[in-house]
């Protein structure tokens, strides 16, 4: 029996390779986790590496060559179709526009929401809230994060970032500081992934237009601030990862997605 087991763990390990993944924090710290765990127990292939600097850099170590799986979390651009890369969509994402649970206002049309965040709008009282001064939170701009560079061109219809929010605007490294910034201060308002405002119960998403962020709403396009969740890879493809992404679409893997974001299947 000892022999047999160790011939099959040989066997195994012949055939077993590491995969990485680098990028999106959003796809980085969700599903993938849990997409890792489920793929090795089903084919015996490992993530040695999961890495969430956000997604352009993930695009770059993809061309670099140093990872072989990469995530946006944002519109697939035009000059990153025409570098050969392929595009795989596994789910939708709302960003949603968080305030504290204690915050009266719940609704802000689009150019409510542009005026807050350019700083043109200071205080609640001006969109039906409290006589309190707005404080804008926002992910560091020198890092170019997905969540931040799709709300901006969706919100100001631009991709500068620098100029574009308010002078006043607190910055902060990842969208889960964002949110958590918020959760202590009342006063705050962030733009941060549905799937961090699902997990804190201290805030919540503001309905834009008077669309709420909800899947529904997400799936059909209506709610105005929303986004494809996408893997990336090179042309050519190892076995492996050719496994794992028959396994993302499949009904178990989007189970998985499902339980924080929009499904595709």
């Amino acid at each position: 029996m000892r022999l047999i087991f160790l011939c099959l763990s040989f066997f195994l390990s012949l055939h077993s390779a590491e995969l990485s993944y680098v990028g999106s924090s959003t796809i980085g710290k969700t599903v993938l986790p849990e997409f890792a765990k489920e793929f090795s127990k089903n084919y015996g292939h490992t993530f040695s590496r999961i890495e969430n600097p956000g997604s352009g850099q993930g695009v770059d170590a993809l061309l670099k060559e140093e990872t072989e799986l990469a995530g946006i979390s944002r519109a697939i651009e035009t000059k990153e179709r025409a570098l050969g890369l392929r595009f795989f969509i596994i789910g939708y994402d709302a960003i949603g526009v968080v305030v504290h649970k204690n915050n009266p206002v719940k609704n802000l049309s689009m150019e409510q929401l542009k005026d807050i965040f350019s700083g043109k709008i200071k205080n609640w009282s001006e969109v039906g809230g409290d006589n309190a001064p707005i404080v804008v939170v926002i992910e560091t701009l020198a890092d170019k994060r997905a969540t931040q560079i799709v709300f901006t061109e969706i919100v100001f219809d631009t991709k500068v970032l620098v100029g574009t929010y308010s002078k006043d605007a607190i910055e902060v490294d990842a969208p889960i500081d964002e949110v958590n910034y918020v959760k202590n201060h009342p006063n705050a308002i962030t733009a941060a992934s549905m799937v961090f405002v699902k997990n804190t119960p201290e805030v919540q998403a503001l309905s834009i237009n008077d669309v709420e962020a909800i899947d529904k709403n997400i799936a059909d396009g209506s709610y105005p601030i929303s986004r494809p969740l996408v893997l990336v890879t090179k042309e050519n493809l190892s076995t492996a990862l050719v496994q794992f992404l028959n396994y993302v679409y499949t009904k178990e893997a989007q189970a998985i997605v499902a339980k924080t974001f929009v499904a595709v299947r």
